[in-house]
Parts: structure tokens; sequence; C-alpha cells
């Protein structure tokens, strides 16, 4: 089984991956890992802005847009981690990990959502950030985020019909939020 969580920021995603992968006994990847485990393999350096999820640069992505060179650009970065994972069971937050793993009949694609308002007080209490940084910060994430899934994947980051399970965070909570993943997960495999 692969559960892969996309999530808005200040969602409690990393909390919710690591109850889901204690619950199963299954490692968690983060961008941390996945970094580590890109270095390993030599490939970090060419492929850095993907694993770390960096904002994609307008000029290139309007000259990529084209076609052919957009496939050649996005293409590598998504086989390389869809290798670095193969067929493990694992949780993946991040990543464009719905579209990369979208083949595999054991996947539970996720995506974590909530009011603005309390994400942002989320953010400004974990990074202990002013009410305006942590505003800023959220928005800017999200942004980020919409354009860096749209650039690998050509989707609509965050639209519910790329995903098995769509859940707010910010109405459940952590606790609830991973007893419903499980809930579905163990329903449809």
């Amino acid at each position: 089984m692969i559960i892969t969580i996309a999530r808005q920021c200040g969602c409690g995603a990393v909390r919710v991956g690591r109850l889901l992968a204690e619950h199963y006994g299954i490692p968690f990847y983060t961008r941390k890992n996945l970094m580590e485990m890109a270095e390993e393999r030599g490939v970090l350096d060419e492929m850095e802005a993907f694993f770390d999820e960096d904002p994609v640069d307008e000029l290139l992505f309007s000259m990529s847009s084209l076609g052919e060179n957009q496939r050649l650009l996005t293409e590598k970065p998504l086989r390389v981690l869809a290798d670095m994972i193969g067929q493990e069971n694992c949780v993946v937050i991040g990543r464009c990990g719905n579209y990369i793993f979208r083949e595999r009949k054991d996947l539970v694609s996720v995506f974590l959502k909530g009011d603005v308002k309390a994400r942002i007080a989320e953010i400004k209490e974990e990074q202990k950030l002013s009410y305006a940084e942590a505003t800023e910060f959220v928005e800017h994430v999200d942004d980020c985020r919409v354009a860096y899934h749209s650039y690998y994947t050509g989707l609509t980051w965050g639209n519910a019909n790329d995903y098995d399970v769509c859940l707010d965070t910010v109405r459940l909570g952590v606790e609830k939020t991973t007893q419903a993943i499980v809930s579905y997960a163990e329903a449809v495999l």
C-alpha cells in the first residue's frame, strides 16, 4: 500500500503521515527523506528543485509548456521518484505522489485542506511568526504548490477528482483525519 498526501499549508499533514506510517508499520517519506535518498543515488543536484518543491520559474514554465520540452523537463524527476519508491509500502508527503503512483492498484491518494484562518494560526504558532508573516507564508506556500503541481503534472492541485479522499483536517483534527484515511484504505484495499 502507498498513501500519498497532498496538502494545503498548515493542515498537519506531517502529523497525519506519521500516524498512518506508525499504524501500518511502513516508512514515511517527507521532503527531507526523499532528498537524502536522491543524494544517495547521485541525482539530487540535477533535481533539487523537484525534491525541494521549489517554485517554478514562470518564464521557464511558459517556454516549456509547448509540449515536448515540458515533457522532457518534468518526466525525469517523476520517474526517479517512482523508481526510488518502487513497489514499497509507504506514506509519501507531497511531490505529486497522487500523479506519480496513479497506476498502482494499492494507492490511496489524499488531499488535506482546511480553513485558511486556522491554517495561518497553526503556522503562526508552529514557526513563531507574526500573524502577517504567517499569512504571507501560507499564501506563498500554497501558491508555489499550485504552480509546482501544474508544472509537473498538468493537473490542478487540490482538484477532488485527482484524489481518492479529500479531508478537512482543521474540522476533523489530526487523529480523526488519520482514522478516516485508515477506514477508507481498509474499505478499498
